[in-house]
């Protein structure tokens, strides 16, 4: 983008073309020239941080849904993980003497709340690893829209200075000729000077327009970060209110197993 902006900036040919016929014409033809220059690449960065904006927001909406699904995901898995076991429960209580049931009912019950906790561990830390690689991209969309436009705003501002430059020196060495007494009397050196301020506040305006967007880009992907991991801490809530409800439903079973079988 930063190399399709440059080449559409104006020649300064057009410029350099009105020197020898009047300096003032030049010096404000180069004036609109910096003046253009730096709104083309104002209205260019903002393009850039409103797309990055946009897609780091909706990367994230992505992001935050998945682990909440992931997250819903686990639960109803260790949810039917105590169901299955239980089913195991009445298939030992029907057809096992009652020392045997009784000593099955705790294998089953040691066995099955050790592998819930374990399950809902290995679904926690799934969905931090998830949430972490979806905060990496967000924060690299970020950097790459801002190096994007650092790199646009330096190149801009060093294509504009060595213009203004070239400009000056031509409306100097302008002076330095023969001409009429009318021609004469304009100072070439006071409108080289017009020229570089003219250059200057035009880069002062696009340094602040960078500055602006660029803090603009940092909030929003501040932002999206942390809706990622608001998302992972409420999926991680409820993998662990899933593991006690599981937890809750084998104990139930458990119990009833237990008293029917004494």
């Amino acid at each position: 983008m930063v190399s399709d902006y440059l080449k559409h900036s104006r020649d300064l040919d057009e410029v350099y073309a009105l020197i020898d016929k009047n300096r003032a014409d030049a010096a404000r033809a180069a004036q609109a020239k910096f003046h253009n220059d730096m709104e083309a690449a104002i209205a260019t960065i903002g393009s850039i941080g409103a797309i990055a904006s946009a897609r780091v927001q909706a990367d994230s909406r992505v992001a935050s849904a998945k682990v909440l699904i992931n997250a819903e995901l686990a639960a109803t898995r260790l949810l039917a993980e105590a169901e299955v076991q239980a089913s195991r429960c009445a298939e030992q209580a029907a057809t096992k003497p009652q020392e045997v049931v009784e000593a099955a009912l705790l294998e089953i019950g040691r066995h099955t709340s050790v592998s819930l906790i374990a399950a809902a561990k290995d679904s926690v830390e799934r969905i931090q690893q998830d949430a972490d690689a979806a905060i990496k991209l967000l924060r690299e969309t970020g950097a790459i829209a801002i190096r994007e436009i650092q790199t646009l705003g330096e190149n801009v501002m060093q294509h504009t200075r060595h213009a203004a430059e070239m400009a000056a020196e031509k409306l100097k060495e302008y002076r330095k000729q023969t001409h009429t007494l009318d021609q004469a009397s304009a100072d070439g050196e006071d409108l080289a000077q017009l020229v570089r301020k003219t250059a200057e506040d035009a880069s002062s305006q696009l340094a602040q327009a960078i500055k602006t967007v660029l803090a603009d880009i940092n909030a929003t992907t501040d932002a999206a970060c942390a809706a990622v991991l608001d998302a992972a801490l409420a999926a991680e809530a409820k993998i662990l209110e899933g593991q006690e409800r599981a937890s809750a439903r084998l104990t139930e079973t458990l119990r009833h197993f237990a008293a029917g079988s004494a």
